[in-house]
């Protein structure tokens, strides 16, 4: 997460002016993120002008609207979160882009890479900030487990698995698309851990059937494998590293991390189902605790990355995930989309 100027629309005032895009589910928790991040919440929009009128409630003391573009321009936003289904994204980003508002939107930011690559150059051309919702990278137990890479030893595999239940009630038709949707937290987190980018073109993906996908690449060294599926339970989010001297263990629903060591004994061996089970219990404890200390219930890791977002807006640094890292992410699940068409 390198940091060095980029823009000259650095904020110093504080608190930032924020519009909320997008008024579902996610606007509210965009809007929970914002105020913590001691953000000023001035403008809630959304199509349907109850939904934002229902935020604006919870809320409290800001304007709401349906049309976007008068809604901003009343507003005097500094800085928009875009909350709204995928095929608006370009849209709504294009036209807050152009009225000099830095972005945070959420994953997958546009529908294809090349989509992503012209927000990438507007926002560049009107010196401000574009970031995607990468929200697992920024997670407690993410920061910890880089931390810890030197005590696991040289990295040797990456394992991804997601099962979700997010496929409940849709249609067949439906499932694949919600796969796609999801291909964003793996591959930005793959890309956090490997020694290189991930290379579009080194990548083979399966496809057994709607709503199922696996996937595996090679770099540096280091294999990863994905796994998400909408059918297998129960219900996980995990993220594994393998090392030569250990594994990290990551719980993404909750944000934790622990660490299993690579010693060899008949009384490891043995005690080890125990062993994990301790080390779990203590790291997802602690985890609840700090949490709840730092009143985040729900999306680990996007208060962090909202926080770390507003800080660049504020200084006029790069954005906590670079442009070519979204770019990057953008193109590898293109070819990933496409080749388990």
């Amino acid at each position: 997460m390198e940091t060095r100027p980029i823009h000259s629309l650095a904020i110093t005032r504080s608190p930032l002016r924020v519009g909320i895009i997008g008024a579902g589910l996610m606007g509210e928790w965009h809007a929970h993120a914002a105020t913590r991040a001691q953000g000023h919440i001035v403008a809630i929009a959304d199509r349907n002008l109850d939904a934002a009128n229902r935020l604006v409630r919870k809320v409290g003391g800001v304007e709401a609207g349906a049309d976007i573009t008068e809604l901003l321009s009343r507003a005097s936003c500094d800085l928009v979160h875009i909350c709204t289904p995928i095929a608006t994204h370009e849209q709504i980003a294009g036209i807050a882009l152009e009225a000099g508002k830095h972005v945070l939107i959420e994953k997958p930011a546009t529908p294809d890479a090349e989509a992503t690559q012209r927000l990438i150059q507007l926002a560049a051309s009107r010196a401000v900030l574009i970031c995607p919702v990468h929200q697992f990278v920024f997670q407690q137990g993410v920061v910890k487990a880089r931390r810890f890479l030197d005590r696991i030893g040289r990295v040797l595999h990456l394992e991804a698995t997601f099962c979700t239940a997010g496929g409940v009630g849709r249609r067949e038709s439906e499932l694949d698309s919600i796969v796609a949707e999801i291909l964003p937290h793996p591959l930005s987190l793959s890309q956090a851990f490997l020694p290189g980018e991930i290379a579009p073109d080194t990548w083979k993906s399966l496809r057994p059937q709607a709503g199922e996908f696996r996937a595996m690449t090679e770099g540096g060294g280091v294999t990863v494998s994905i796994l998400i599926s909408l059918q297998a339970r129960p219900t996980q989010c995990t993220f594994k590293i393998f090392g030569a001297a250990g594994t990290i263990h990551l719980d993404l629903f909750h944000g934790y991390a622990f660490i299993e060591p690579g010693a060899v004994s008949k009384e490891r061996k043995i005690l080890r189902p125990f062993n994990m089970a301790a080390r779990r219990l203590a790291a997802a404890s602690i985890n609840l605790a700090d949490r709840a200390l730092s009143r985040e219930p729900a999306y680990p890791g996007l208060m962090r990355l909202v926080a770390e977002f507003y800080a660049a807006v504020r200084t006029g640094q790069r954005s906590p995930i670079s442009p070519e890292a979204m770019l990057n992410v953008a193109r590898v699940r293109d070819v990933l989309v496409q080749g388990a068409a």
